[in-house]
């Protein structure tokens, strides 16, 4: 029992992946893993053909022997060359393509992943790590699957297989060429500890500068960077996560290279012994020149997967821990709404209420979690508009991404018509309900393909009437190129009020049935907001909407209002909503 117990955590942790997300990848691409290891497998017979031919062409040649006696042999060492060389490149090809089918199914995985979690999570998690998991982690885990596991069953057969060959000639050279083999590895465990530290290191280190690099690559913080940030101190830090990765990475191939030269000379060390114990034992008449000829030849075939077998700890160790960080990643708690039925989406009929009831919303912290919204109650009926104002960080954006799906509340519900996200699954939500942030999105595109971004079947007519609906004229838009207008990351090549505008439109491309708009006039001009309310009193009239904003200019056009103060909702009373409207600060 006491001899068992140290195994049940490798054994539970391997259930565990088999069970994870990667595992059903591993399973997956199993037959060609199989594949793999079958021809390699086949390698390890074809590599001991030419070493015994050898033999027989030795010990066969004399005077008066004829030339087919080395012809033949000489001829099926070269056939199996030939075949071995067939089987490697083929191994090889497979493997490749292996494991970049397993690298490619985990890369759309992590995306697909970073989309089911919460807006939260992501917000907070430096841009930079997320980038390097699926870069970086997947190429180093695809190794694990495509080239740990069949160089294991390779790597097993081919000991096998010169084992038998070289036992069969030499029971003595045999074995003093594997003891001391051991013996001379044993001191190389620790420095394949020490090579897969530098390893983790240099991860990290490359982790590190990913996150640099992905700070610069959205326009805010290029902007942040080229305005506000301290230019030495950023060069400063770029300088030290640079450092980080090369010092590491020199670390890294620093000690590999010590590694294999001290595995070769066990290889060069082994080849002396087999030549003095051969040597002596042809001299007594135990071994034939040809025996010992072929051991010359075998042992260096058997050094080789014992150095592989020592370098395998490392590279197991290393595409483990990438995996294990993909499987993190993959495995952690998502958000996603699944449907439950096909049957519970719902069309609203233009009748159905957004309620919110008894919400409340907490994010977890490193001594307990941070409440953001408490017991949170609202209603919006069809042809109303609802105003929720409060100060900065009250809470007012958290709760519309709540009511989005973006997040999911810790306590309470969320429904539309009585039914929730759980319930009509997050596309079909999506489809009813819509939010367009203080800072709308727009990939780095045209304008068209950012509306097909979101309804890939959508026609140019159909976008010229959403843009019409929101006073939006694409002649006059941007570089006037219409539905070609290149809009740039974020949207940047267009004015603020026409991206507030566009992002309406691109939201209506939805259909959706609730409209939740976060601070939609906080950057337009007085003209700019004229057109919005004109815009939202024309959705006002078949949609549920919900507007959070710090503008008393949007006062007239709510019916009701709730006042948002540390994470806590309160209908405004009359004296309230006056206050408000004669542009006290809310």
């Amino acid at each position: 029992m006491a001899g068992t117990s140290p195994r049940r955590p490798a054994v539970s942790s391997v259930r565990h992946f088999w069970a994870s997300a990667c595992g059903r990848v591993t399973r997956a691409i199993l037959p060609a893993i199989i594949g793999i290891s079958l021809l390699l497998a086949v390698q390890a017979g074809l590599a001991v053909v030419s070493p015994l031919m050898l033999q027989r062409i030795i010990d066969a040649a004399g005077p008066g022997v004829s030339v087919t006696v080395v012809i033949i042999p000489g001829l099926l060492a070269a056939a199996a060359a030939l075949a071995n060389a067939v089987v490697g490149f083929a191994a090889q090809r497979i493997t490749v393509v292996t494991g970049q089918r397993f690298q490619e199914h985990l890369r759309v995985l992590m995306l697909d992943k970073l989309t089911r979690l919460p807006s939260s999570a992501v917000a907070a998690a430096p841009n930079g790590d997320a980038l390097s998991r699926i870069t970086n982690d997947t190429a180093q885990a695809q190794s694990f699957v495509s080239g740990i596991l069949p160089q294991l069953t390779g790597l097993v057969t081919r000991l096998g297989v010169l084992l038998g060959v070289m036992w069969s000639r030499s029971y003595t050279i045999t074995l003093t060429v594997l003891v001391l083999a051991l013996v001379l590895m044993v001191p190389t465990e620790k420095v394949s500890r020490t090579l897969s530290a530098a390893t983790d290191h240099m991860l990290e280190a490359m982790s590190a500068f990913s996150n640099t690099v992905a700070d610069r690559m959205g326009v805010s913080g290029h902007l942040f960077a080229r305005t506000a940030a301290s230019i030495r101190g950023d060069h400063r830090r770029a300088e030290q996560t640079a450092a980080g990765v090369r010092t590491s990475y020199t670390r890294m191939i620093t000690i590999d290279g010590l590694f294999s030269t001290a595995l070769d000379l066990i290889g060069t060390v082994g080849t002396v012994v087999v030549l003095v114990i051969g040597g002596r034992s042809v001299i007594r008449g135990e071994m034939t020149v040809g025996e010992l000829a072929a051991l010359s030849v075998l042992v260096p075939q058997l050094y080789a997967p014992l150095q592989g077998a020592s370098g395998m700890r490392t590279g197991l160790a290393t595409s483990w821990a990438a995996l294990s960080r993909v499987n993190e990643f993959l495995e952690a708690d998502e958000h996603w709404y699944e449907p439950t039925s096909a049957d519970t989406a719902i069309t609203p009929h233009g009748s159905e209420s957004l309620a919110v009831r008894e919400v409340d919303y907490s994010v977890p912290t490193d001594t307990g979690s941070t409440v953001l919204l408490d017991a949170v109650d609202l209603t919006a009926s069809p042809g109303e508009v609802v105003a929720v104002v409060g100060p900065s960080g009250s809470g007012k954006t958290t709760l519309l991404t709540l009511i989005a799906g973006a997040n999911r509340p810790t306590h309470g519900s969320i429904t539309v018509g009585g039914y929730s996200p759980a319930e009509t699954g997050t596309e079909a939500w999506n489809g009813m309900v819509q939010l367009c942030p203080q800072e709308p999105f727009f990939r780095s595109g045209t304008l068209l393909e950012n509306f097909r971004a979101v309804r890939p079947d959508i026609s140019e007519e159909h976008v010229r009437q959403l843009c019409a609906r929101v006073g939006l004229d694409l002649d006059r838009l941007g570089d006037r190129s219409g539905m070609d207008t290149m809009l740039g990351e974020h949207g940047m090549r267009i004015s603020g009020g026409e991206r507030a505008r566009l992002a309406i439109a691109r939201m209506l491309a939805l259909d959706p049935y609730v409209l939740l708009f976060d601070e939609p006039t906080a950057a337009l001009d007085d003209e700019a907001t004229d057109r919005f309310i004109v815009t939202l009193l024309d959705l006002r009239r078949d949609h549920c909407i919900v507007v959070t904003t710090h503008d008393a200019r949007l006062t007239p056009v709510t019916d009701r209002r709730y006042r948002m103060e540390a994470g806590r909702l309160t209908p405004m009373t009359t004296a309230t909503v006056g206050a408000v409207g004669a542009g006290v600060p809310s």
